[in-house]
């Protein structure tokens, strides 16, 4: 009996040092896999299970799950690659397709203050009715605090459905103040493209952003013009905060000979190419830039700069080299991530840096706010670039 007692605690004492090893292992596996700290779906699971047993505050856990995943993106260090919950994800998609309600503005983020800033109110918008202006920076939306939270998810709360009031507290720089208004939403369609005939047959485009309907719009225009036989053009950037890489990449073959109009480099160093066609013009042309002329509306300024088929007339513009794609999570919702770094012809990165115009020409911040809504006499960059488009000189 001894013997066959010894026999079974022997064994349920293996038993139990092979169940621990196993654990043990087991934990130790996950533990260096995650570099030696602990899984982060027991993490948690234990963090919601004690917050359910002692927290005096109430939570919704959804809301807690989407601020963790926008938190997780902010470890990446890049304010460009954000979190979409699956309305802001919705949104994002109505608004790169030219239609969706709201109050009418382009918007960029200052990646160093997280500060949202309107860089162009639409044309006959709610936004533009209201007397917003380019440069204001978006303080509150509905009294709740935008500084800080992603650009992604304060543009969601701007919108709603049409034919209701948002308030926006907004401050002005140029002016030092801060002020509330109230607009009301409707349903933009966004018109990227405007432009018209000016003397001496100078055909003039402003494009105010890149998204799916600019290619057809800028077509009409570029074809309208033409039709009124324009014998130059100024392109207006100005303002432009970027968009579709493809888009502006077909927009810059009427404007480049054949050839590499830009390139990108990835992560694994794959380089990919864009080239321009046989749609060149070749007409004398005039590109003006500012300070709020950002990503998409750099490439296309960059490969005429390189290629010297332009003159490029106003300031330096904001410096955003990077390319982001939208990968579409199984849930609906979604990841903007910066994938790629882009180039211009001769291999230059204007990351950070921004693009040099060829003729410097200055303009008062609160006219600059103004471009698309001013005379060519207050306009002093338009003049200037009428002048040179038409062989006045410098």
């Amino acid at each position: 009996m001894d013997n066959k007692k010894s026999f079974a605690i022997g064994l349920a004492a293996g038993i139990i040092i092979m169940v621990i090893g196993i654990f043990g292992y087991t934990v130790y596996e996950r533990q260096a896999r995650w570099g030696g700290q602990m899984d982060p779906n027991r993490k948690i699971t234990e963090i919601y299970t004690l917050l359910n047993e002692v927290s005096m505050f109430p939570f919704d856990k959804d809301v807690m799950l989407d601020n963790m995943y926008r938190g997780f993106l902010d470890g990446v260090g890049d304010p460009y690659t954000q979190y979409f919950d699956r309305q802001s994800h919705a949104a994002f998609i109505e608004r790169v397709e030219g239609e969706f309600v709201g109050i009418g503005v382009s918007v960029l983020e200052d990646p160093d203050t997280k500060t949202i800033i309107i860089a162009q109110p639409f044309v006959g918008s709610p936004a533009a009715q209201a007397g917003l202006l380019p440069g204001d920076m978006i303080i509150k939306v509905d009294g709740v605090e935008a500084v800080g939270r992603p650009m992604a998810e304060v543009v969601n709360s701007i919108r709603g459905p049409e034919g209701t009031a948002v308030t926006l507290s907004i401050f002005r720089p140029i002016e030092d103040k801060e002020f509330n208004v109230t607009i009301t939403r409707a349903l933009i369609t966004n018109p990227s493209v405007f432009h018209e005939m000016m003397p001496g047959n100078t055909g003039y485009i402003r494009i105010e952003s890149f998204d799916a309907a600019t290619r057809n719009q800028f077509s009409n225009a570029i074809t309208e013009l033409m039709d009124q036989d324009m014998t130059g053009l100024i392109l207006d950037l100005r303002n432009n905060p970027g968009g579709s890489l493809h888009i502006v990449a077909h927009i810059t073959n009427y404007f480049t000979p054949l050839g590499v109009v830009a390139y990108t480099i990835d992560a694994s160093g794959f380089r990919q190419d864009f080239q321009s066609d046989n749609e060149y013009l070749g007409l004398p042309l005039v590109v003006l830039i500012n300070g709020r002329s950002a990503s998409a509306s750099e490439l296309l300024s960059g490969a005429i700069k390189d290629t010297q088929v332009g003159v490029l007339v106003g300031e330096q513009t904001f410096g955003k080299g990077i390319v982001q794609h939208l990968r579409t999570l199984s849930d609906g919702s979604a990841i903007k991530v910066t994938v790629a770094k882009y180039f211009t012809p001769s291999g230059t990165s204007i990351h950070g840096v921004g693009v040099a115009p060829d003729v410097i020409v200055e303009m008062d911040e609160e006219l600059s706010r103004r471009i698309g809504q001013m005379g060519i006499d207050e306009d002093i960059q338009l003049r200037k670039a009428l002048q040179i488009v038409q062989g006045m000189g410098y």
